[in-house]
């Protein structure tokens, strides 16, 4: 994937937006977004280790009128016209792939000045599913509204302010050094250093950022895991945490890309003692 100017920039850039312009993409880059959108297209270190994912730009036009009032956005979503719709083949790693691809995608819209918006819960999976021809091996794990991005509405910003949008956790809360006692500190980390920050200020259901890095004692090895929700959370939060774990490879993935750091990834649990919540998801180790 290739953009016009930083991914730091793109990814301080990014915001959820909820009210557009109601106008359809310009023929150019409808183009644009297609392309990306076209299968083989798109990779992330999770795709060989799932099926097949697959997405899709639909136009609001395209569902018949009944359908257009039961989209399922309950007002949280105003005048947009398009939506890239996204379908992955059940399996243990197809959130954690669908996560990446998906913030790629939103990465690149952002990077031609288009709004975008996570929607994991507030649409109807089964108009959606049926538009994009879903099997029965298939799920919708998310959508994103796509289009040009309007002056924020009296609800919308409501919303932002419920959900502390802006907030971000600090370091020491979801960056650790050698185990989970030891925060990691941000003293010579070198390009690490804004490598996890673009991790930390990636988005998240409800912002709840469930990511917990650990880094191993003088090495650039870097364990990921994710904090699942408890209590009330849980039931409202946990289907979507390793969609958020995927968005969160990606920041780390396309930034240190950008700086010229040599590593991949690994799934090979290190068994480092863990906290009752926490999960281990994967590991980017350098070269």
């Amino acid at each position: 994937m290739k953009f016009s100017k930083p991914i730091t920039d793109i990814i301080r850039e990014r915001t959820s937006w909820r009210t557009y312009y109601p106008e359809l993409l310009k023929e150019d880059i409808k183009a644009d977004i297609k392309k990306i959108l076209e299968q083989g297209n798109l990779i992330s270190p999770f795709s060989s280790k799932t099926g097949n994912c697959r997405f899709e730009l639909v136009s609001v036009l395209e569902f018949d009128p009944n359908e257009q009032k039961k989209l399922g956005t309950y007002g949280m979503i105003s005048g947009v016209q398009e939506f890239i719709v996204g379908a992955s083949e059940k399996s243990k790693y197809n959130k954690l792939n669908f996560g990446f691809l998906m913030e790629l995608i939103i990465l690149k819209a952002t990077d031609l000045g288009l709004g975008t918006c996570w929607l994991g819960g507030t649409f109807n999976r089964t108009i959606f599913s049926k538009k994009v021809n879903c099997t029965t091996e298939e799920i919708i794990p998310a959508i994103t509204p796509i289009g040009y991005p309007a002056k924020r509405r009296s609800r919308e910003k409501i919303i932002r302010s419920m959900i502390k949008a802006k907030k971000r956790k600090p370091w020491e809360e979801i960056f650790f050094n050698a185990n989970f006692q030891n925060p990691l500190s941000n003293d010579n980390l070198n390009e690490y250093s804004t490598v996890l920050e673009m991790v930390r200020l990636g988005p998240s259901a409800g912002n709840g950022q469930p990511w917990r890095i650990l880094k191993e004692e003088n090495k650039n090895t870097f364990h990921f895991y994710v904090e699942n929700p408890k209590g009330k959370l849980a039931a409202s939060y946990r289907p979507f945490v390793k969609l958020d774990m995927g968005i969160a490879a990606c920041h780390f993935d396309l930034t240190a890309k950008e700086y010229g750091l040599k590593g991949g990834w690994h799934f090979t649990n290190p068994d480092i003692p863990l906290q009752e919540n926490l999960e281990y998801i994967t590991s980017w180790k350098s070269e």
